[in-house]
């Protein structure tokens, strides 16, 4: 073998190693590292405030059974009016187990809402039917709104670049 054909099989064995990380790197996207306070005013953009509550630690816990104190961030909002469903809950976990806890959480509030508002709600149903739970580690993003889907968009674009 002489110096080229070396040389050859050098540059081959980088661009397939090349192509390899780029795949991966299109596939899986890379990860916004950003803070919370960034995510939280993309995700507050798309829904309308003006027609909500922002949750306390107190309500948190009544909702979802979770301790704030236990979570790194996070943001709670709830209907104004307790005819509506309209809610959002963004949550940055401390640690790893707790993706979990908090997905399961948000499962269970959608449930009750759902045994809340079955049978003579149906506008409301159709709202929770459609609800949207995303998680990014180390974030979780739960929303009841018609904006949900809108919600969650801007949510992955905060994400992901």
């Amino acid at each position: 073998m002489n110096g080229w054909d070396i040389l050859l099989k050098l540059a081959k064995v980088l661009l397939v190693g090349l192509l390899v990380v780029l795949l991966t790197t299109l596939i899986h996207g890379s990860t916004w590292h950003g803070d919370f306070k960034e995510l939280r005013k993309r995700v507050e953009s798309k829904l309308p405030l003006s027609d909500m509550q922002k949750g306390d630690e107190q309500l948190l816990r009544r909702l979802y059974g979770l301790n704030a104190g236990e979570l790194k961030h996070w943001i709670l909002y709830t209907a104004q009016d307790n005819m509506d469903v309209e809610e959002l809950l963004l949550v940055e976990a401390a640690e790893e187990g707790q993706m979990e806890l908090i997905r399961q959480a948000a499962e269970k509030r959608a449930e009750t809402q759902r045994n809340n508002f079955e049978g003579y709600g149906p506008e409301q149903l159709k709202l929770i039917e459609k609800y949207v739970l995303r998680e990014s580690e180390p974030y979780v993003l739960f929303v009841i709104s018609e904006d949900a889907e809108a919600v969650k968009a801007e949510f992955v674009k905060g994400l992901y670049r």
